[in-house]
């Protein structure tokens, strides 16, 4: 397990080629998973959807997120929320429409915005920080992968999704030319996996192919209980720790620890 030192977390953007992928609750039971190996994470919520509060039981009708704290050049801190044990989280937040053009304006600026605004939060007493970005390519995809050590491209096993690994490539490797030192790479992991549908298998098996190591070797399967936890604000482990999505989400970070070492 990575120490508890004075460098600086290890940071994994979860993106994806298109929404309804299931990308907000990969996040977010990474994070939790993460947090139950027994490291100390931030999850932070760089889609404007604002999604990912509603897995990890945070207050739905609070404001205030990372993009009200940039608008005011307040310390991200200020807006942090503490969620399960190690867990912390900074939510996206609502903005009017005019406030939220004045902040993507802000972002096209350029990246040092998703820098200043960790450094408040993620430079003291956290080991891993994860980032949702918001579905296809984006200036906040580009700014969380840009400061990744790793990144992990959320597919489902059906056509659609295979399709679209070529430009997913481009557009990830492109962003990371500037990325870190430490950039461990671009990784596949596939999404609601059901070994009893053939064209899961099928899929799966062109993507081992044509990934090669690049495919993440623990598959999220398909589990319900996904849906109703989402139903209840809670991540998957906490709603049915013993279900196979926990158990795929734990080996995902298993595999993630293994991989960042």
């Amino acid at each position: 397990m990575l120490g508890k030192s004075n460098k600086r977390p290890k940071r994994i953007a979860v993106v994806s080629p298109k929404g309804g992928v299931g990308k907000t609750t990969v996040t977010a039971n990474l994070a939790e998973a993460l947090v139950g190996r027994g490291h100390r994470v931030c999850a932070v919520d760089l889609d404007a959807q604002n999604a990912l509060q509603f897995h990890l039981s945070s207050d739905p009708v609070d404001p205030a997120g990372l993009a009200s704290a940039t608008l005011r050049a307040d310390d991200w801190s200020s807006v942090t929320r503490q969620g399960i044990d190690k867990l912390r989280f900074l939510p996206y937040g609502f903005l009017s429409e005019a406030h939220r053009a004045r902040f993507e304006a802000a972002v096209v600026d350029g990246p040092a915005w998703l820098s200043d605004g960790l450094s408040t939060v993620d430079a003291k007493n956290i080991d891993f920080t994860v980032f949702d970005t918001p579905p296809g390519p984006s200036e906040f995809q580009r700014a969380a992968v840009e400061l990744a050590d790793l990144v992990i491209v959320v597919v489902l096993p059906d056509a659609a999704s295979f399709i679209t690994v070529p430009t997913v490539e481009r557009t990830i490797e492109s962003y990371a030319g500037t990325a870190s030192r430490d950039f461990k790479g671009l990784f596949f992991l596939v999404n609601r996996m059901n070994e009893g549908r053939v064209l899961c298998r099928d899929v799966r098996a062109m993507l081992s192919q044509r990934l090669g190591e690049r495919l993440v070797p623990a598959a999220v399967r398909f589990d319900a209980a996904a849906e109703e936890a989402l139903a209840a604000q809670q991540t998957v482990l906490a709603y049915e720790p013993e279900g196979r999505a926990a158990t795929d989400f734990d080996a995902l970070a298993a595999w993630m620890e293994q991989t960042l070492r």
